[in-house]
């Protein structure tokens, strides 16, 4: 039993240890946060995806009322502009061997071969930004970048997009 429990452990830190996701923050200073109670969700630039747009929504909703904030409609105290952007980055692996050489040998030993891959890895980038609506004035925004997988089922997009909304909003509101 001990030993499934340090198995699910080192396998819960590689995986946390190989995410690819960024995060970042912003906030105007001097922003009295607790004097805001409810948002809206106003469209910015979503994806293409009408179903990632719907889970995009719902993962703010989520991540929002979990800091005391109640989604209206239209007219909260604070809008949601959320923007997605899709990329894509170049990965380049290079993997080798060879054989041979010994005592010392300067120029290695004998044949070997050497591969080298180029992968483009689908991004996305989603920028939520936070505005006053009584005053027109942008006061947080928060930053997310990742790898997008395209094997993904369902459940997990809709996992990883909690995940995402939870870890963006974490420092939520500044201190």
């Amino acid at each position: 039993m001990k030993s499934i429990r340090l198995a699910t452990l080192v396998l819960a830190f590689a995986a946390f240890a190989c995410s690819t996701l960024e995060i970042s923050t912003d906030y105007a200073p001097g922003t009295d946060f607790s004097r805001y109670g409810t948002f809206s969700i106003r469209e910015g630039a979503p994806p293409k995806n009408r179903i990632a747009a719907e889970r995009i929504a719902g993962a703010l909703t989520t991540a929002l009322e979990a800091k005391w904030l109640k989604r209206l409609p239209e007219g909260g105290d604070l809008s949601a502009y959320v923007h997605f952007q899709t990329g894509k980055e170049t990965q380049i692996n290079t993997t080798g061997y060879g054989y041979g050489g010994w005592g010392g040998w300067r120029w290695g030993g004998y044949g070997g071969r050497q591969t080298t891959t180029v992968t483009q890895i689908p991004t996305g980038t989603l920028v939520v930004d936070l505005v006053d609506e009584a005053r027109d004035v942008a006061v947080w925004r928060g930053v997310a970048k990742d790898q997008i997988s395209t094997s993904a089922t369902p459940e997990e997009r809709t996992r990883k997009m909690n995940d995402v909304f939870a870890q963006l909003f974490a420092g939520f509101p500044p201190k």
